[in-house]
């Protein structure tokens, strides 16, 4: 299982951002495949068949199955100053 790391700040802007779109969690999926893959997050109604639900200081992220099985971490922060958030996924070495 993925550990998912969250700073209070991004979790401060995530459920911010849930509050907003009247959505009860988030969800992180890949998009793209090989060197260009890229991180989705999103504000969902329920998880889709195989995700991975965690909850991580009151906030629920249901993290697809692919990054569950292959990635160690997750590490979300907030840049303050563009209001975005930044994603570090360590993978699993094998």
């Amino acid at each position: 299982m993925t550990k998912l790391i969250v700073e209070d700040k991004a979790i401060a802007f995530i459920k911010a951002e849930l509050e907003k779109e009247k959505s009860p969690a988030v969800r992180l999926s890949v998009t793209g495949g090989g060197c260009c893959q890229q991180l989705g997050i999103a504000t969902v109604e329920k998880e889709i068949a195989r995700d991975v639900k965690h909850i991580e200081k009151g906030v629920t992220f249901h993290v697809e199955k692919y990054l569950d099985d292959n990635v160690s971490s997750i590490e979300i922060n907030l840049d303050e100053e563009r209001k975005i958030l930044m994603v570090n996924m360590n993978y699993n070495i094998d």
